[in-house]
């Protein structure tokens, strides 16, 4: 139960976070989604930082992981955690694996967003 008290407390800072890089970057009349970016570039980044530090150290791994990596990154955006999925497979497997399995991600993910729009207008 502690383990998901770690993960809920992380999880709602890396979404306040993101949320405040909403706010901060909405006011530019962008064709692009900045604050998406930038909140999962700065994912990827501390996600990329802290799993390589807990690789080493693993005595911290435990409450850290919850915390940073499941809680706050994972708030902050689930893009770092699928880079850093990719990251693995790709040391693990090499590189056919982690082209489809980024592929089949975005691609189905992609097209679940387009059913879910189209059932939504159907259902409702």
């Amino acid at each position: 139960m502690k383990e998901l008290l770690w993960v809920f407390i992380g999880g709602g800072l890396g979404s306040i976070c993101r949320y405040v890089i909403t706010i901060i970057l909405k006011q530019t009349n962008s064709l692009y989604p900045w604050p998406t970016l930038l909140a999962n570039v700065i994912g990827s980044l501390l996600i990329g930082i802290l799993a390589d530090q807990w690789i080493r150290n693993t005595s911290t791994h435990s409450v850290n992981t919850l915390f940073w990596i499941i809680g706050f990154c994972g708030g902050l955006t689930t893009f770092s955690a699928f880079a850093l999925e990719n990251l693995t497979l790709f040391r693990t497997s090499g590189g056919v694996s982690l082209l489809i399995y980024a592929s089949l991600t975005y691609f189905v993910c992609l097209g679940m967003v387009v059913l879910g729009t189209y059932l939504s207008k159907l259902i409702f």
